[in-house]
């Protein structure tokens, strides 16, 4: 009788050994992988510890928003909707979101990134119908319409595991439509907010109103800008600009279990922050988490093995670029002597869309020895090819000893940001970064 017992109070200790070893995996495994779509988990409290003043609605601070939604029983979801362009449109759009979804600490839903040659070619398929897909799917119809074949899994492209040090990520590696249908038990509330009329500030304390008065705005009145947001247009048509919209003021209260910034809300936000150290620390966030994945560096640094040391470095985006497909290599030559390229080395790297290597013969008659990337690419068949290799080419340029880009290009303009060669003032990166100090957007009156 004695020895059964003991079996059985042997038998429903490792019975609960089991059930506790089964939880811990299951919480670990949530934690690598992001939260589960509709499963109830307590919202993680961020230390934003640069919480100065009143920032929030009623005087609420960033850590105030944080410990408010920590006391929810449900995960908090922030999205975006990605642009149709490229990989550093798409990198954009996903900054902003990174930013807005650490202020308001909720879970940043993050999408694969689309072909952008698919994305041309798309566009030119159906432009005589683009009218009534863009009414059906949204400004950006060109992503939302692709299939998964035309996508690639961001984790593919960016370190998430060093974005999750910034921010709580979730990763979608379905299209926009399969996402939308999988999402579709949640609450969502859609924000839109066009360049044409303003952009966002985390908050403007209680008696500082005034203050949006004297901002210098330039709004963006091209065609799709005014068309992203019709409603937002149509309220605000004939009242004064900008139209400054407050995060925290707006957004911390909303219930909804996903806030999804439509259209080009999040590529366009143009974000803010009232206090300078703010700022700083808003960019620090940019600067540390967004980074090139393990296999795309280690593919990088296979090419930097084989070329040349020194080398120099140029990015030519010719293609559907508005600016600088018209340019002629005069362009990059002239910039190029400016830096004395020839000085340090004759060795070039070239990053480029152009296929045509005739239209680099200036660049050999005047001296230099050129290198591409299709020397050490092996295509694989995929449409996404030529956005990988242009990831190696971002990470060979940054590592280059100059550099020159294209003019008025995104692409250009994170290997420039990479490479510390930006706008400066008050401690703040004032080119190729999203997020700045309101301070820099007020006139000298105020």
């Amino acid at each position: 009788m004695t020895r059964l017992f003991q079996l059985v109070v042997f038998a429903q200790l490792l019975a609960a050994l089991i059930l506790m070893a089964a939880q811990f995996y299951l919480l670990s495994m949530q934690d690598r992988q992001g939260p589960i779509p509709a499963q109830t988990r307590r919202v993680r409290v961020l230390n934003l510890s640069h919480g100065r003043g009143k920032q929030g609605k009623k005087g609420q601070s960033h850590n105030e928003v944080a410990k408010s939604h920590a006391q929810t029983s449900r995960r908090l979801y922030l999205t975006y909707q990605p642009p149709d362009g490229g990989w550093n449109n798409h990198r954009i759009a996903l900054e902003n979101a990174l930013i807005i979804a650490r202020l308001l600490n909720r879970t940043l839903i993050v999408h694969p990134v689309a072909s952008h040659d698919v994305a041309i070619s798309s566009r030119r398929k159906n432009l005589a119908q683009w009218r009534s897909l863009e009414k059906r799917w949204g400004i950006n119809w060109v992503y939302n319409c692709m299939t998964e074949r035309d996508l690639v899994p961001i984790s593919q492209v960016l370190d998430l595991k060093r974005m999750r040090s910034v921010v709580n990520v979730y990763e979608v590696k379905a299209n926009h439509k399969q996402f939308s249908a999988k999402f579709s038990n949640l609450k969502w509330h859609r924000v839109c907010h066009s360049d044409a009329l303003g952009f966002w500030v985390d908050a403007i304390p209680e008696g500082k109103e005034n203050l949006t008065r004297g901002i210098e705005f330039a709004p963006n009145n091209s065609s799709r800008s005014i068309r992203a947001c019709p409603r937002e247009m149509k309220r605000h048509m004939h009242a004064h600009k900008p139209i400054v919209r407050g995060i925290l003021s707006e957004l911390e209260n909303v219930e909804a279990d996903i806030i999804y910034l439509s259209q080009d809300t999040s590529y366009k936000a143009n974000i803010r922050f009232f206090h300078r150290k703010n700022a700083i620390s808003a960019q620090h966030w940019i600067l540390d988490s967004v980074r090139f994945s393990p296999k795309i560096y280690e593919k990088a640094f296979q090419i930097l093995s084989i070329l040349p040391r020194p080398f120099n470095a140029i990015h030519v985006r010719r293609t559907d670029h508005k600016i600088s497909a018209n340019m002629a290599p005069s362009y990059w030559l002239q910039n190029m002597a400016r830096l004395a390229f020839r000085n340090v080395t004759s060795a070039l790297y070239v990053a480029t869309d152009e296929p045509d290597k005739i239209w680099f013969e200036p660049f050999q008659q005047a001296g230099y020895q050129l290198y591409f990337s299709d020397e050490f690419f092996k295509p694989t068949g995929r449409s996404f090819d030529m956005d990988i290799k242009g990831l190696y080419d971002q990470v060979i340029c940054i590592h280059a000893k100059l550099f020159v880009g294209s003019k008025g290009s995104s692409f250009s303009g994170f290997i420039y940001r990479s490479r510390g060669e930006v706008m400066r003032k008050d401690g703040l990166i004032l080119s190729h970064m999203p997020v700045g100090w309101l301070g820099h957007k007020l006139t000298r009156e105020n």
